[in-house]
């Protein structure tokens, strides 16, 4: 919060998530709605031994697990979105991501850059509402979580 109790919490309007196509280059994807980031959890790696004390079960953090993430565009069947998301999952191919949160007014400030593959996509068709297309993918390796430089 400000000095003088104010929330600085922002919305996320004029977020980009952004990933690489065959060639290298980033492509930003169109009309994302949503972009669940992940959640990186640490292995616990048991040390417990015959003279523990209190009879007590010990633990040391292990390796970090990247975790999956999640994406909500708006379906539009063969737009360039639509088709790199699923060239990606046919492919198996893994590719840079990267996302940045900009601040209200509109200057990303953040960013988070790192590698990904697509687990799945699945599409929803329904009467009266927009078509909507939710991505799960897979984070591989170490994530960069930095300020994001213009």
């Amino acid at each position: 919060m400000d000095a003088n109790g104010n929330s600085e919490a922002g919305i996320g309007y004029g977020s980009e998530t952004w990933l690489s196509k065959p060639d290298g280059t980033l492509f930003e994807l169109d009309e994302v709605t949503e972009v669940l980031l992940p959640e990186e959890s640490t292995d616990d790696v048991e040390t417990t031994h015959m003279k523990s004390p209190g009879k007590r079960k010990q633990y040391k953090p292990g390796l970090i697990e990247p975790g999956d993430a999640k994406l909500t565009v708006n379906y539009v069947p063969g737009s360039p979105t639509d088709l790199l998301l699923r060239e990606m999952q046919s492919t198996r191919r893994i590719g840079k991501f990267k996302t940045t949160i900009p601040d209200d007014e509109g200057i990303p400030t953040w960013k988070i850059e790192g590698f990904l593959y697509v687990k799945s996509r699945s599409r929803a068709v329904t009467v009266g509402a927009v078509k909507t297309m939710t991505v799960n993918v897979r984070i591989t390796g170490a994530v960069d979580e930095a300020v994001a430089v213009a």
